[in-house]
């Protein structure tokens, strides 16, 4: 798959998964869990059989990461993984689906799932990639009913970058006895030794978006320095990394054994105590040791930075941005994107572009027509070439991004009172009022599956959802928000005919 060693989460997988374990992993991007779910995959799925495994994903580029990943790790064994194809209207097209693994956004099935034109009979492995994304990007209330709908003796996988509340309660409800890794990062209280392993004191940290910038923040880190040992993450990077290194005036080796690059200036031929540099997130915690004090410096992605506050808090040691490295830009990308729109706003002078939209605008509404207008710019290239589509906005919201819609417990959706936040603003959305709420053990699970069952809408035309005493108010997308309320209306949801109409509340 492309790395220069076995990634350390795929050691600590082999065992569990090859015993039909559910587990639990603390990992980000970056750690190598793709070769997880590859080996997974490889260990439950029949090449004679039909559908077997899920993966459920945050978002569309995150799908297509972990197909292309997974496939050509299984291939040979003669399996076939393939992420979900939409349709124009939003819904799966279930005949498109010939794969032994499906990748999927978890709205995008569960209403296939529902009006049962997607089986899951065969199922064997069910993969959550990135629990925390999918909480935090709105996809989690298709997840828990999703859950609940497939069989006790399917193997589960979990990975989250964040060990929270939300991701412990999921584990004990989804997961029973099943394993979890690193140990340490699931135990409340229990921190490292920094004095064990040789880990540095501290790691700085360059940002970049693209292998170029990378490349250009460790020159500069190491331009300054008598010597260094250079770790690539990948035999692919090495010949790049050493071109770059000469093309600065330093002498280029090979370590004996391990195939680590060492650096020297050419004028003094002296190598001396050498820094420790990382071209690419470390697979291993052991990749980490080089000595406690050594000067220490890590180039990697933006969307690895979770993984490597993983790594850094395992090791005992901490990270320090390297000044001018792009953080705002790594850390931050949906900020520096709205303050470009700001920019243009303040700026004037799109009258003729309001008259060109105006019957969008009429037909649509504002909201959508500038939400659609976004998604061109930014997947057309034509915005700054920094900020690439999806991929931000996910390394963004891990970033605490302060607009962000709070999140509610899955103990706080229980007991009532509970809302889930759409990411749209509220113009265009219409209220609906369902008879049945908390005194009928209703669950935001229960009504999104019912309203995408019955009607066969997307999840994403369901906004936010608040469930009170004996019934519940439910945004639903004023397009098909008639078609709802005549679907729905009559239908039983946990056990009780409902009544579904307009909320003319205030």
């Amino acid at each position: 798959m492309g790395f220069r060693g076995v990634p350390e989460v795929l050691s600590a997988a082999d065992m569990p998964i090859r015993r039909g374990h559910h587990l639990a992993i603390a990992a980000g991007r970056g750690a190598g869990v793709e070769a997880v779910y590859a080996l997974a995959v490889e260990m439950d799925c029949d090449p004679e059989t039909g559908l077997q495994a899920l993966i459920l994903v945050p978002t569309r580029d995150r799908a297509a990461e972990v197909v292309l990943a997974v496939q050509r790790a299984v291939g040979a064994a003669s399996l076939r993984t393939g992420a979900a194809r939409p349709r124009p209207d939003g819904t799966l097209d279930t005949g498109a689906i010939d794969v032994h693994c499906l990748v999927a956004r978890p709205s995008l099935l569960l209403p296939e799932i529902r009006l049962g034109r997607l089986s899951l009979s065969d199922l064997r492995l069910l993969i959550l990639d990135g629990v925390a994304d999918l909480e935090d990007l709105d996809e989690w209330a298709s997840v828990e009913p999703l859950l609940d709908s497939v069989g006790s003796e399917v193997k589960r996988v979990a990975v989250s970058r964040r060990v929270d509340d939300e991701f412990l309660e999921l584990v004990q409800r989804q997961l029973p006895r099943g394993r979890r890794w690193p140990e340490g990062l699931f135990e409340e209280g229990k921190a490292p030794d920094p004095a064990e392993g040789g880990f540095p004191d501290r790691i700085a940290v360059g940002l970049g978006a693209s292998e170029e910038e990378r490349l250009s923040i460790l020159v500069e880190a190491l331009a300054e320095r008598p010597g260094a040992i250079v770790r690539c993450r990948s035999e692919s990077s090495i010949p790049t990394v050493r071109a770059a290194l000469e093309s600065v005036g330093l002498e280029v080796g090979v370590a004996d054994g391990d195939g680590d690059l060492v650096t020297r200036t050419r004028e003094s031929g002296r190598v001396g105590e050498p820094a420790l540099a990382w071209f690419g997130l470390p697979l291993t915690l052991d990749a980490l040791t080089g000595g406690a004090g050594r000067h220490a410096v890590a180039i990697v992605d933006p969307a690895h930075w979770p993984q490597l506050e993983i790594l850094a808090r395992r090791a005992g040691t901490s990270l320090q941005l390297i000044p001018g490295t792009l953080p705002t830009a790594g850390l931050d990308p949906l900020g520096r994107y709205r303050a470009q729109v700001r920019a243009r706003i303040e700026r004037g002078g799109t009258d003729a572009e309001l008259l060109v939209l105006e019957p969008l605008v009429r037909e649509f509404g504002t909201t959508r027509v500038a939400t659609a207008l976004s998604d061109l710019l930014r997947r057309s290239g034509g915005g700054d070439p920094t900020l690439r589509p999806w991929a931000d906005v996910e390394a963004a919201s891990r970033r605490g991004e302060p607009a962000r819609p709070a999140r509610t417990s899955v103990a706080d959706r229980a007991a009532g009172g509970s809302a889930v936040a759409h990411p749209g603003t509220r113009g265009s959305w219409s209220r609906v009022f369902i008879g049945a709420g908390n005194r009928d053990s209703v669950r935001v699970g229960d009504l999104v599956g019912a309203i995408t069952g019955e009607t066969g809408i997307a999840g994403a035309q369901i906004g936010k959802i608040e469930i009170r005493g004996s019934f519940s108010l439910v945004e639903i997308d004023s397009q098909v928000v008639d078609r709802v309320i005549e679907k729905l209306n009559g239908t039983s949801i946990r056990g009780r005919e409902v009544a579904v109409k307009p909320d003319r509340g205030g």
